[in-house]
């Protein structure tokens, strides 16, 4: 087998968006939904306490500044 096999094809992409802005949804992205305070954040999380109980919680996103839920891993 030839390394010069797969040369037609697009290389693996290391380029991703920004996780604090977008989640993963199978092969594709979906952005946030963004708050604009952070109590409308928290009672949309409290509406939905399955989302409370895997330890979501409401962060700041600097790239929309608007709130969004989720875990962040620093």
């Amino acid at each position: 087998m030839s390394k010069n096999r797969y040369r037609n094809k697009a290389p693996y992409s290391t380029l991703h968006p920004d996780a604090r802005h977008w989640t993963r949804k199978g092969n594709s992205w979906k952005q946030k939904v963004g708050y604009d305070t952070e109590g409308e954040a928290w009672e949309f999380l409290n509406q939905n306490p399955r989302l409370k109980a895997i330890g979501e919680k409401p962060y700041f996103c600097e790239l929309c500044s608007r709130w969004h839920i989720g875990r962040l891993h620093k």
